[in-house]
């Protein structure tokens, strides 16, 4: 059984037909990642980082073809693509840096000492070590960033484990291009291919059996929240329950203050709308609810500047029709004003949207406090003082964001927010996640699963864990934990 990608913007299919795996190829790959995953646990600092440099090497070279065809399968621009490859590459680097100094292995030597109060101490060594196979999940919206060789699976091979990637059908092509490279990487290493695989098919099923082969030891995904918590709910059933990192979006509601707009009103008003915009509202960080005092001529903005823009088709049919779907039922809601920007129609083309009501209103209407992925948001009119209560009242979220000026005091608001989210922002737009150890990208439920991040060098931590090693001879030791340090890694010492 095959299937073949599809162009979202004329809906025609691209490239050659894609085998679709069967249960039986799912579990081979991963006992073979499983048999495989020793070696990489066994690497050096200075091995594992080649290796993870060699694979950005290898990705860049595929450059060419990965325009060409995530392109083609997803719509998004050539500079997006372009942008996203880098984007690869420089996680992978980022990545190589971190082992290379040992950092990331977290060495801790407390040797024995009979006077240590309240009880003689033995030899304490612990490091982290990885968990074995790692089942990652790419992302619809990122083919590249996000997707089989993404911060997830960067991060987990990083960590030493082996990877089965679940491809997106929506851009299988590009996928195989990716696997192709990681894998002329890993043999460039001496290291065995089956250390890296992925996983072609549109059959839901495919979840299941990834999440619940035994050989699996963690999950990594980015996505939906719908299919995040299918993962979390079949990881909590197995025998051994395993743990799953799941970044599933949210509203990354942005509060405007009435001094940032009589400060900046026009460029406050079309930063917004480009910030939901921006590649066709597909970003889980887009700002999707945006509270803010009732000014006319702030909204009168927001709408003239909508009223120019078009956006280009979605990722697929499947996300067109829920986007197009979900916004026709909201416009129906009762007061509740709809603004619409350019239509497209070829494709999976849709009309870019905004919906303008007050706090009365979207209060009494969940629907118009959840997540609607695409080029869509909601403008929510209260006054000030009724942010906190407000951001009191949201669920967790990756970002939010406070927009004001030196006359505001958002000291209370701040405090909230920084309780409700993973990344608080002053004076920006949430679009966009830097790639680079400082930044979080995570955040309380429903925005993840668990508290950490998916971007940045502290993603590594997920697929790790530590292990302690009591009164062992240094002969037999792992090196990290020896005394001599062949690997002249960091260690903290009593």
């Amino acid at each position: 059984m095959t299937f073949r990608a599809v162009k979202p913007i004329d809906a025609t299919s691209y490239g050659i037909d894609i085998p679709e795996n069967s249960k039986n190829e799912v579990d081979s790959f991963i006992a073979a990642a499983a048999l495989a995953a020793p070696a990489l646990a066994q690497q050096s600092p200075k091995e594992r980082a080649q290796l993870l440099r060699e694979i950005a090497t290898q990705i860049e070279a595929s450059r060419a073809a990965l325009i060409e065809s995530a392109c083609a399968e997803t719509a998004l621009s050539e500079a997006r693509i372009a942008g996203e490859i880098t984007r690869t590459t420089v996680q992978f680097e980022l990545f190589a840096r971190l082992v290379e100094s040992g950092k990331h292995l977290g060495v801790v030597i407390d040797k024995a000492d009979p006077n240590y109060s309240p009880a003689p101490r033995p030899d304490l060594r612990k490091m982290n070590a990885p968990l074995g196979v790692v089942a990652i999940f790419a992302a619809s919206n990122f083919p590249l960033a996000f997707s089989v060789a993404g911060g997830d699976a960067a991060s987990a091979i990083a960590s030493g484990n082996a990877v089965v990637a679940k491809a997106h059908p929506s851009h299988p092509n590009t996928c195989a291009i990716v696997e192709k490279a990681i894998k002329a990487a890993l043999a460039k290493c001496k290291l065995s291919q089956d250390s890296y695989a992925i996983v072609q098919g549109t059959d839901p099923q495919i979840t299941h059996w990834l999440a619940l082969h035994p050989a699996v030891k963690a999950i990594g995904f980015t996505g939906s929240e719908i299919v995040g918590r299918i993962l979390v709910d079949l990881a909590a059933t197995r025998p051994e329950p395993i743990p799953v990192y799941a970044e599933m979006g949210s509203l990354n509601p942005i509060f405007v203050t009435s001094s940032a707009i009589a400060d900046r009103s026009e460029a406050l008003a079309k930063g917004i709308v480009d910030s939901a915009l921006m590649g066709s509202g597909q970003f889980c960080t887009k700002p999707g609810l945006i509270f803010a005092p009732n000014n006319p001529e702030f909204i009168a903005t927001i709408k003239s500047h909508l009223a120019t823009l078009a956006v280009a088709p979605l990722l697929s049919k499947s996300i067109a029709e829920r986007y197009s779907k979900a916004i026709s039922h909201l416009a129906s809601q009762a007061k509740l004003e709809v603004a619409s920007g350019i239509s497209t129609q070829q494709g999976f083309g849709v009309t870019p949207t905004v919906f303008i009501t007050d706090w009365a209103t979207a209060s009494q209407n969940p629907e118009l406090l959840e997540e609607h992925f695409g080029p869509t948001t909601v403008i929510i009119t209260c006054k000030e003082d009724e942010f906190v209560g407000i951001a009191a009242s949201l669920k967790g979220q990756l970002t939010a964001t406070i927009q004001g000026t030196d006359a505001d005091k958002p000291e209370a608001l701040l405090a909230l927010l920084a309780q409700k989210a993973g990344r608080v922002i002053w004076n920006g737009f949430p679009t966009g996640v830097a790639v680079t150890a400082a930044m979080n990208h995570g955040g309380p439920w429903p925005a993840s699963s668990s508290h950490t991040t998916s971007v940045g060098t502290d993603a590594i931590y997920r697929f790790m864990r530590p292990v302690a090693y009591q009164g062992f001879a240094q002969s037999v030791l792992p090196k990290a934990l020896q005394d001599s340090n062949p690997w002249s890694v960091p260690q903290s010492i009593n």
